[in-house]
Protein backbone atom coordinates (compact mmCIF):
# COMPACT_ATOMS: atom_id res chain seq x y z
CA UNK A 1 0.00 0.00 0.00
CA UNK A 2 1.27 3.44 -0.81
CA UNK A 3 1.65 5.65 2.19
CA UNK A 4 0.24 9.22 2.26
CA UNK A 5 1.96 12.16 2.34
CA UNK A 6 1.88 13.96 5.33
CA UNK A 7 0.32 17.31 5.19
CA UNK A 8 2.38 20.35 4.77
CA UNK A 9 2.91 22.28 8.26
CA UNK A 10 2.48 25.91 8.06
CA UNK A 11 0.08 28.09 5.77
CA UNK A 12 2.89 28.61 3.28
CA UNK A 13 4.33 24.86 3.00
CA UNK A 14 0.41 24.20 2.21
CA UNK A 15 0.07 26.87 -0.67
CA UNK A 16 3.23 25.84 -1.85
CA UNK A 17 2.28 22.63 -2.16
CA UNK A 18 -1.48 22.81 -3.42
CA UNK A 19 0.13 25.42 -6.31
CA UNK A 20 2.53 22.87 -7.27
CA UNK A 21 -0.19 20.50 -8.30
CA UNK A 22 -2.35 22.83 -10.26
CA UNK A 23 0.68 22.65 -12.73
CA UNK A 24 1.65 18.90 -12.10
CA UNK A 25 2.16 17.12 -15.20
CA UNK A 26 0.23 14.02 -13.73
CA UNK A 27 2.12 11.74 -16.00
CA UNK A 28 5.28 12.34 -13.66
CA UNK A 29 6.27 9.55 -11.68
CA UNK A 30 8.01 11.98 -9.72
CA UNK A 31 5.55 15.01 -9.48
CA UNK A 32 3.32 15.73 -6.67
CA UNK A 33 0.60 14.09 -8.20
CA UNK A 34 1.40 9.85 -8.59
CA UNK A 35 -0.56 7.51 -10.51
CA UNK A 36 0.31 3.73 -10.49
CA UNK A 37 0.49 1.74 -13.21
CA UNK A 38 1.73 -1.05 -10.89
CA UNK A 39 -2.44 -2.80 -10.62
CA UNK A 40 -4.06 -6.55 -11.25
CA UNK A 41 -7.57 -6.84 -12.82
CA UNK A 42 -8.29 -8.29 -8.97
CA UNK A 43 -7.89 -4.52 -7.92
CA UNK A 44 -10.15 -3.29 -10.44
CA UNK A 45 -12.79 -5.77 -9.89
CA UNK A 46 -15.03 -2.75 -8.33
CA UNK A 47 -14.15 0.09 -11.11
CA UNK A 48 -17.15 -0.17 -13.00
CA UNK A 49 -16.21 2.09 -15.73
CA UNK A 50 -12.52 0.13 -15.65
CA UNK A 51 -14.65 -3.12 -16.17
CA UNK A 52 -17.28 -1.47 -19.19
CA UNK A 53 -14.38 -0.18 -20.88
CA UNK A 54 -13.16 -3.35 -20.73
CA UNK A 55 -16.10 -5.07 -22.40
CA UNK A 56 -16.38 -2.53 -25.24
CA UNK A 57 -12.79 -2.48 -26.13
CA UNK A 58 -12.82 -6.44 -26.33
CA UNK A 59 -16.16 -6.44 -28.31
CA UNK A 60 -15.10 -3.90 -30.75
CA UNK A 61 -11.92 -5.59 -30.87
CA UNK A 62 -12.90 -8.97 -31.49
CA UNK A 63 -15.27 -7.80 -33.99
CA UNK A 64 -12.79 -5.85 -36.20
CA UNK A 65 -14.99 -2.77 -35.44
CA UNK A 66 -18.30 -1.07 -35.89
CA UNK A 67 -20.10 0.64 -38.03
CA UNK A 68 -20.84 4.62 -36.73
CA UNK A 69 -24.33 6.20 -37.28
CA UNK A 70 -24.73 9.41 -39.91
CA UNK A 71 -24.55 11.23 -36.24
CA UNK A 72 -21.12 9.78 -35.41
CA UNK A 73 -22.55 7.64 -32.50
CA UNK A 74 -22.56 3.59 -32.09
CA UNK A 75 -25.20 1.82 -33.92
CA UNK A 76 -28.08 0.23 -31.98
CA UNK A 77 -27.18 -3.45 -32.88
CA UNK A 78 -23.95 -2.71 -31.44
CA UNK A 79 -25.42 -0.67 -28.45
CA UNK A 80 -27.72 -3.60 -27.39
CA UNK A 81 -25.40 -6.39 -27.44
CA UNK A 82 -23.35 -3.88 -25.01
CA UNK A 83 -26.21 -3.05 -23.07
CA UNK A 84 -26.76 -6.81 -22.37
CA UNK A 85 -22.99 -7.17 -21.14
CA UNK A 86 -21.69 -4.48 -19.64
CA UNK A 87 -22.25 -3.49 -15.77
CA UNK A 88 -25.21 -0.88 -14.88
CA UNK A 89 -27.27 -0.69 -11.45
CA UNK A 90 -30.26 -2.83 -11.72
CA UNK A 91 -32.64 0.47 -11.57
CA UNK A 92 -30.98 2.23 -14.59
CA UNK A 93 -30.87 -0.92 -16.07
CA UNK A 94 -35.07 -1.74 -15.65
CA UNK A 95 -35.87 2.10 -16.50
CA UNK A 96 -33.90 1.87 -19.51
CA UNK A 97 -36.17 -1.21 -20.94
CA UNK A 98 -39.04 0.49 -20.07
CA UNK A 99 -38.87 3.66 -21.29
CA UNK A 100 -36.81 2.97 -24.73
CA UNK A 101 -38.24 0.83 -27.43
CA UNK A 102 -34.74 0.82 -28.87
CA UNK A 103 -31.58 1.90 -27.57
CA UNK A 104 -29.31 4.38 -29.12
CA UNK A 105 -26.08 5.20 -27.84
CA UNK A 106 -26.63 7.96 -25.74
CA UNK A 107 -29.23 6.33 -24.13
CA UNK A 108 -26.90 3.95 -22.54
CA UNK A 109 -25.13 6.99 -20.96
CA UNK A 110 -22.48 4.74 -19.09
CA UNK A 111 -21.55 3.05 -22.58
CA UNK A 112 -21.46 6.95 -24.31
CA UNK A 113 -18.77 7.99 -21.44
CA UNK A 114 -16.74 5.03 -21.88
CA UNK A 115 -16.81 5.41 -25.89
CA UNK A 116 -16.00 8.99 -25.58
CA UNK A 117 -13.33 8.64 -22.60
CA UNK A 118 -11.94 5.64 -24.87
CA UNK A 119 -11.57 8.08 -27.70
CA UNK A 120 -10.14 10.53 -25.48
CA UNK A 121 -7.34 8.32 -24.31
CA UNK A 122 -7.00 7.25 -27.87
CA UNK A 123 -7.70 3.55 -27.35
CA UNK A 124 -10.59 4.17 -30.28
CA UNK A 125 -10.49 6.12 -33.00
CA UNK A 126 -13.64 6.17 -35.93
CA UNK A 127 -12.12 6.33 -40.03
CA UNK A 128 -14.00 5.32 -42.79
CA UNK A 129 -17.59 6.04 -40.51
CA UNK A 130 -16.20 3.05 -38.58
CA UNK A 131 -15.10 2.62 -34.72
CA UNK A 132 -11.92 0.60 -34.17
CA UNK A 133 -9.55 -0.54 -31.83
CA UNK A 134 -6.50 1.61 -32.12
CA UNK A 135 -2.97 -0.13 -32.03
CA UNK A 136 -2.35 1.45 -28.51
CA UNK A 137 -5.99 0.10 -27.29
CA UNK A 138 -5.02 -3.43 -28.62
CA UNK A 139 -1.63 -3.32 -26.96
CA UNK A 140 -3.67 -2.70 -23.70
CA UNK A 141 -6.31 -5.34 -23.25
CA UNK A 142 -4.24 -8.39 -21.77
CA UNK A 143 -4.89 -8.73 -18.27
CA UNK A 144 -0.78 -7.74 -17.54
CA UNK A 145 -2.14 -4.28 -18.94
CA UNK A 146 -5.02 -3.79 -16.97
CA UNK A 147 -2.88 -1.43 -14.36
CA UNK A 148 -1.64 0.81 -17.57
CA UNK A 149 -5.07 0.65 -19.12
CA UNK A 150 -6.87 2.19 -15.77
CA UNK A 151 -4.07 4.74 -15.39
CA UNK A 152 -4.58 5.43 -19.22
CA UNK A 153 -8.30 5.38 -18.88
CA UNK A 154 -8.01 8.08 -15.80
CA UNK A 155 -5.57 10.64 -17.04
CA UNK A 156 -8.09 11.05 -20.11
CA UNK A 157 -11.37 10.98 -18.04
CA UNK A 158 -10.07 13.62 -15.84
CA UNK A 159 -6.86 15.75 -18.02
CA UNK A 160 -8.80 15.59 -21.85
CA UNK A 161 -12.71 14.74 -21.03
CA UNK A 162 -14.73 17.60 -20.52
CA UNK A 163 -16.72 16.90 -17.46
CA UNK A 164 -19.04 19.46 -18.28
CA UNK A 165 -20.36 17.51 -21.04
CA UNK A 166 -21.27 14.63 -18.55
CA UNK A 167 -22.63 16.96 -16.34
CA UNK A 168 -23.78 19.76 -18.50
CA UNK A 169 -27.06 21.24 -16.06
CA UNK A 170 -24.13 23.56 -14.47
CA UNK A 171 -21.18 25.37 -15.25
CA UNK A 172 -18.07 24.95 -13.20
CA UNK A 173 -14.92 24.77 -15.07
CA UNK A 174 -12.69 25.64 -12.06
CA UNK A 175 -13.23 22.70 -10.73
CA UNK A 176 -11.65 20.45 -13.14
CA UNK A 177 -8.56 22.74 -13.77
CA UNK A 178 -8.18 22.22 -10.15
CA UNK A 179 -8.64 18.38 -9.83
CA UNK A 180 -5.28 17.79 -8.57
CA UNK A 181 -5.70 19.73 -5.38
CA UNK A 182 -9.41 18.21 -5.11
CA UNK A 183 -7.99 14.89 -4.95
CA UNK A 184 -5.52 15.42 -2.87
CA UNK A 185 -7.82 17.47 -0.18
CA UNK A 186 -10.07 14.03 -0.55
CA UNK A 187 -6.79 11.76 0.08
CA UNK A 188 -6.78 13.45 3.51
CA UNK A 189 -10.16 14.27 4.60
CA UNK A 190 -11.78 10.58 3.14
CA UNK A 191 -9.29 7.92 4.18
CA UNK A 192 -12.40 6.95 6.75
CA UNK A 193 -16.12 7.94 5.93
CA UNK A 194 -16.84 11.22 5.41
CA UNK A 195 -20.38 12.98 4.96
CA UNK A 196 -20.94 14.45 1.42
CA UNK A 197 -22.92 17.70 3.17
CA UNK A 198 -20.08 19.88 4.64
CA UNK A 199 -17.47 18.41 2.32
CA UNK A 200 -17.01 20.87 -0.78
CA UNK A 201 -15.26 24.11 1.41
CA UNK A 202 -12.58 21.18 2.27
CA UNK A 203 -12.24 20.03 -1.37
CA UNK A 204 -12.37 23.13 -3.51
CA UNK A 205 -10.16 26.14 -3.32
CA UNK A 206 -11.82 29.54 -2.34
CA UNK A 207 -11.14 30.57 -6.06
CA UNK A 208 -13.75 28.26 -7.46
CA UNK A 209 -15.71 27.38 -3.95
CA UNK A 210 -17.11 31.27 -4.34
CA UNK A 211 -18.02 31.20 -8.39
CA UNK A 212 -20.10 27.94 -7.48
CA UNK A 213 -22.99 30.07 -5.77
CA UNK A 214 -23.76 31.66 -9.42
CA UNK A 215 -24.01 28.31 -10.65
CA UNK A 216 -26.73 27.05 -8.55
CA UNK A 217 -29.52 28.32 -11.24
CA UNK A 218 -32.75 27.10 -9.17
CA UNK A 219 -33.24 27.00 -5.25
CA UNK A 220 -33.07 23.61 -4.99
CA UNK A 221 -29.44 23.16 -6.49
CA UNK A 222 -26.99 22.75 -4.09
CA UNK A 223 -23.15 22.57 -3.51
CA UNK A 224 -22.97 19.08 -2.98
CA UNK A 225 -25.04 18.18 -5.96
CA UNK A 226 -22.67 19.92 -8.39
CA UNK A 227 -19.59 18.12 -6.62
CA UNK A 228 -21.49 14.93 -6.71
CA UNK A 229 -21.89 15.80 -10.41
CA UNK A 230 -17.98 16.73 -11.24
CA UNK A 231 -15.97 14.65 -8.95
CA UNK A 232 -18.02 11.97 -6.87
CA UNK A 233 -20.32 9.86 -9.41
CA UNK A 234 -16.70 9.56 -12.06
CA UNK A 235 -14.42 8.71 -9.05
CA UNK A 236 -17.19 6.51 -7.96
CA UNK A 237 -17.55 4.99 -11.00
CA UNK A 238 -13.94 4.66 -11.35
CA UNK A 239 -13.85 2.16 -8.18
CA UNK A 240 -11.89 4.88 -6.55
CA UNK A 241 -13.78 6.05 -3.64
CA UNK A 242 -17.04 4.02 -2.33
CA UNK A 243 -20.21 5.56 -0.48
CA UNK A 244 -22.58 4.04 2.68
CA UNK A 245 -25.74 3.38 0.44
CA UNK A 246 -29.01 5.58 1.78
CA UNK A 247 -31.01 3.95 -1.37
CA UNK A 248 -30.17 1.51 -3.68
CA UNK A 249 -30.32 4.72 -7.13
CA UNK A 250 -26.85 5.16 -7.69
CA UNK A 251 -26.07 8.55 -7.45
CA UNK A 252 -24.45 10.02 -4.85
CA UNK A 253 -26.00 13.01 -2.66
CA UNK A 254 -25.71 15.18 0.16
CA UNK A 255 -27.23 12.15 2.54
CA UNK A 256 -24.17 10.07 1.94
CA UNK A 257 -20.79 9.75 3.54
CA UNK A 258 -18.02 8.38 1.00
CA UNK A 259 -14.17 7.51 1.60
CA UNK A 260 -11.81 6.52 -0.64
CA UNK A 261 -11.25 2.72 -1.59
CA UNK A 262 -8.88 0.26 -1.48
CA UNK A 263 -7.89 0.44 -4.75
CA UNK A 264 -7.57 4.45 -4.62
CA UNK A 265 -4.66 4.20 -1.88
CA UNK A 266 -2.48 1.66 -4.45
CA UNK A 267 -3.20 3.84 -7.43
CA UNK A 268 -2.78 7.58 -6.21
CA UNK A 269 -0.07 9.37 -3.55
CA UNK A 270 1.25 12.70 -3.65
CA UNK A 271 4.75 13.63 -3.21
CA UNK A 272 6.52 13.79 0.20
CA UNK A 273 6.76 17.54 1.69
CA UNK A 274 10.18 18.99 1.67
Amino acid sequence: MINHAPEPSGRAAFEAFWRSLLVAKWQDSEGPLRLSSSLCPSDLASSSFFQNARVFLTALAESGGTVATATGNLNRVFVRQMFDRISLNPLTRESLLRVCKVLNERDVWSLHIVRIVSECAGLVSRRKKRFQVTRVGHGLLSDAQSGALFRKLFLAYFRKFDLHYDFHLRDVPGIQETMAVILWRLDTVARDWVPVRGLVPQLLLPGVHTPLRPAMVPSSDTEEWILAGYVLKPLFDLGLIEKQKTSEWPAIDDKDSVRVTALWQKFLSFGRIA
